[in-house]
């Protein structure tokens, strides 16, 4: 009797596993789709919606956000934040002051980055499809190094058909939480260069920080 119980535990748990395992793959084959049409993108334009939690914040944004390559531009109701690549300018209009830092030093929301997340250093997890029949999948991603990472988990919601981003959920070890909902997306427009860059002379009178 406990041989037969044994056997029949290990069968469904053997079961399981390879259910989840065929999962996985599903979830796989559905991100490198996804990397394979992005990275055909010469330029996205996106609205957004932006919402950030934490233990002192709760508040939600509209946005709008232009990538080039590892150029972005975006604004929100409270910033407008520039990057050509190497330098960041943040600017607070509230503050009258634009702060500049060196790209690799900010860990603040990067659209560019964003929009291709699931690319490097992450073991991947299927969760669901949303509702039967939609095409549109849920995965978990987890840093493949946790103790270098200053991300818990990533979440991302992804519409197969389309092969585009519906959402991403940021979890960071910090407690913050930053959930990235697309509304509009748009791609391969023509787009200066100039538009990654901070224009001083459109912008007299501003405090300049500069953190290099």
């Amino acid at each position: 009797m406990k041989r037969t119980l044994l056997s029949l535990t290990l069968g469904l748990f053997l079961l399981s596993f390879n259910a989840q395992e065929d999962k996985d793959i599903l979830a796989k084959n559905i991100l490198t789709e996804l990397s394979d049409k992005t990275k055909t993108y010469k330029s996205m334009l996106i609205d957004f919606k932006l919402t950030i939690k934490s233990k002192e914040i709760n508040e939600s944004q509209a946005g709008k956000a232009q990538t080039k390559g590892t150029k972005f531009h975006y604004t929100t109701s409270d910033r407008e934040v520039f990057c050509d690549g190497e330098t960041v300018w943040s600017y607070i209009e509230e503050d009258n002051e634009c702060y500049i830092d060196d790209a690799e030093d900010v860990s603040d929301f990067n659209p560019s980055k964003i929009m291709t997340i699931w690319d490097k250093n992450f073991n991947h997890q299927y969760v669901k499809e949303v509702s039967a029949g939609s095409n549109i999948h849920e995965i978990k991603l987890f840093p493949a190094n946790p103790k270098e990472s200053k991300y818990h988990t990533i979440v991302l919601t992804v519409d197969r058909n389309k092969k585009q981003i519906k959402k991403v959920i940021i979890k960071t070890k910090d407690g913050l939480t930053l959930v990235f909902s697309i509304n509009k997306f748009i791609v391969n427009s023509e787009i200066d260069d100039s538009v990654f860059k901070w224009q001083k002379a459109k912008h007299p009178g501003v405090t300049e920080e500069d953190n290099r």
